[in-house]
């Protein structure tokens, strides 16, 4: 059979509101779709979704992501996950935050996972260039362990729930953008939840070069390590590599209660973006 293959990749289609002449609202939207037909068949696909709004001195962000793959009409990863921040400003390279996840993965073991937190956060460094900010904090964390159970074909058979996992954690988070050029940008997002029951570390680093005002193409990376995976669920890492293009909304007013205020990562102080 002759190999047939499509990649497709398109903007996200963001519906910013009512824009007012003092308001400082920042979005931002990345959408990745692939598929290919063969003698199997494969699709895939993520889409992510954040915003952010600077008033005085807070802060306040939150995003949306989704990813599907598939494999011969076989569901191989499914992850649906949401997050909001707030950040006060105390200083110029200091600040207070709340953060609330929620997380749904089908393939990673549990059947949900939450976690509000709160803490103290510190820009390191802060040039032209360069931005390097860290946050340190503590929190609650709610997990639901399910034991699955799957055929030969890798095919999830039954769920079973366990019960609830309740713990205190440690979190720490870093975000890390750099500019090689005006148009190429790095940017990586580490976060780290820390409990008696596990050690949760998400690491998302991508490679983002400007097409035009608003329009990017990204490369990235996100890697997810649990150190005590529940039964049934065999790795401790997942992998999941993206090529998308990212679209970015902001109101021309918009400067950042701690940054420079040139793009969306500048104005959201959330180091846990899925």
């Amino acid at each position: 059979m002759r190999k047939k293959t499509v990649a497709l990749l398109s903007a996200a289609l963001l519906v910013p509101g009512p824009v007012w002449a003092g308001s400082k609202w920042a979005t931002h939207g990345e959408i990745g779709l692939v598929a290919a037909r063969a003698a199997t068949t494969s699709e895939s696909g993520d889409i992510k979704l954040e915003a952010a709004h600077a008033i005085g001195r807070w802060t306040y962000s939150g995003g949306l992501a989704a990813l599907y793959a598939s494999s011969s009409h076989l569901t191989t990863q499914q992850d649906i996950n949401a997050h909001l921040q707030a950040d006060l400003a105390l200083s110029r390279h200091t600040f207070w935050f709340g953060t609330g996840r929620w997380d749904r993965n089908l393939f990673d073991g549990f059947a949900y996972q939450e976690s509000v937190a709160s803490g103290l956060g510190r820009i390191l460094v802060m040039t032209n260039a360069t931005k390097l900010s860290v946050e340190l904090g503590a929190g609650f964390r709610r997990e639901r362990p399910e034991l699955l159970t799957t055929n030969a074909l890798g095919a999830v058979t039954s769920r079973v729930r366990r019960p609830v996992v309740d713990d205190a954690v440690v979190h720490a988070g870093a975000q890390y953008r750099h500019s090689i050029s005006s148009s190429t940008h790095v940017l990586d997002t580490l976060l780290v939840e820390s409990g008696s029951s596990d050690t949760m570390t998400t690491d998302n680093l991508s490679l983002q070069v400007k097409m035009e005002k608003t329009l990017s193409l990204a490369v990235g990376v996100q890697l997810t390590n649990n150190t005590n995976p529940p039964p049934g669920s065999v790795r401790h890492t997942d992998t999941v590599m993206t090529v998308n293009l990212v679209y970015e909304f902001k109101n021309s007013k918009l400067t950042a209660t701690s940054g420079s205020g040139d793009s969306f990562s500048d104005l959201i102080g959330s180091l846990n973006m899925p």
